[in-house]
């Protein structure tokens, strides 16, 4: 206020409610950061509260009793001295607390990332943030940070949903394959029916039922359990296919004659010698998931904003003004998603030639 008070205005508790007592009626200036608040009192001094995250409250003793004017960035502040220096502190990620040495400095004020400092001349120097590796979003967020937090999402999504489909289908097609008969009967039947399931509508109408209704991380399990769920059939074929080869073998026969019992048959002698085929199917479903999820997100019914997704990354990309005129912003998820997917695949190639003892003949 006029009279130098610091009034809080939110009726709601936060970081910023609790105002030193002793700066009331003295303050000259006042800045905020994210989760501080500063000010500078009329006989020079600097005051920090709040949280105190990345060591906003330890201000530098160079600028007590010197200090004129305070700004603030996302997690940093910058004090001007009467001497016309500078002083910052606080995060440093982009260099943002690392000020120069300036000399006549009559202003200064700071972004996010960034400090802007005007000398005596009218020259204007700058320190921080000098731009981003693959540019902003229409936010301002970091392209490269939100397409390496993506990949995080998109490859976990794949790697969960590929393990719960891995499970249901090594299980199913071994008892199947191994036991035959109704039993074989009935899981295959069951399978086709799985298989006739389209995941991407299915996918669209649960979400839209009851997507609201439920969390992101909520959301994101759903993803996950849905693509599981659908994705074993081929792989129980695969499996079941290669347990009727090896169930008539002779080790398969002593291991009968030693008394053992058939689950421990099936799942410590003859899925061992099929694994190998197993895996390399494993890795080739995880490249399809994360397309599926991919395209689940593109089209607006996966994992929503703020988190981030290659899918939806590329979702905020579908306008022909941004692909016109923004093209880093669908670009760079495009290229990360394409060369992901092809080289999954082919290291599922690779594994598939090097298991298989026939590829040398082709």
């Amino acid at each position: 206020t006029k009279s130098g008070e610091v009034v809080i205005l939110s009726p709601k508790e936060t970081p910023f409610s609790y105002i030193p007592s002793e700066i009331q009626g003295k303050v000259v200036d006042i800045a905020l950061s994210e989760r501080s608040a500063g000010v500078v009192t009329s006989d020079g001094k600097v005051y920090i509260w709040g949280g105190d995250d990345y060591g906003v409250q330890e201000i530098p003793s160079q600028v007590q009793g010197k200090a004129v004017q305070i700004s603030a960035g996302r997690g940093h502040f910058t004090v001007l001295m009467d001497d016309g220096s500078v002083t910052s502190w606080g995060r440093n990620n982009y260099k943002q607390a690392k000020a120069p040495r300036l000399k006549n400095i009559v202003s200064i004020t700071s972004s996010y990332f960034q400090n802007y400092a005007v000398d005596q001349n009218g020259k204007i120097h700058t320190w921080g943030l000098k731009g981003y590796l693959m540019g902003t979003d229409q936010y301002g967020r970091d392209l490269f940070t939100r397409l390496l937090s993506g990949g995080r999402v998109t490859l976990t999504i794949g790697a969960i949903a590929v393990i719960i489909s891995g499970i249901i289908g090594i299980i199913v097609g071994s008892i199947s394959g191994y036991y035959g008969g109704k039993i074989d009967m009935f899981f295959m039947r069951l399978a086709e029916v799985v298989n006739a399931i389209p995941f991407l509508p299915l996918a669209m109408i649960l979400s839209a039922i009851i997507g609201s209704k439920i969390s992101e991380t909520g959301r994101i399990s759903m993803i996950m359990v849905i693509l599981g769920l659908l994705s074993w059939p081929s792989l129980a074929r695969l499996v079941r296919g290669q347990i009727l080869s090896a169930r008539e073998q002779e080790f398969v026969t002593a291991a009968k004659a030693m008394g053992i019992t058939e689950l421990k048959i099936i799942f410590k002698h003859i899925l061992p010698n099929v694994i190998t085929v197993v895996l390399v199917n494993l890795t080739l479903s995880f490249a399809l998931c994360m397309l599926y999820e991919s395209s689940l997100s593109y089209l607006g019914f996966g994992v929503n904003e703020p988190n981030a997704t290659w899918g939806n990354m590329l979702y905020g990309c579908n306008d022909s003004t941004v692909m016109a005129q923004y093209w880093w912003r669908w670009v760079f998820p495009s290229i990360a998603l394409s060369l992901c997917t092809v080289s999954i695949n082919m290291a599922g190639d690779g594994m598939r030639d090097a298991i298989d003892p026939k590829s040398n003949d082709r």
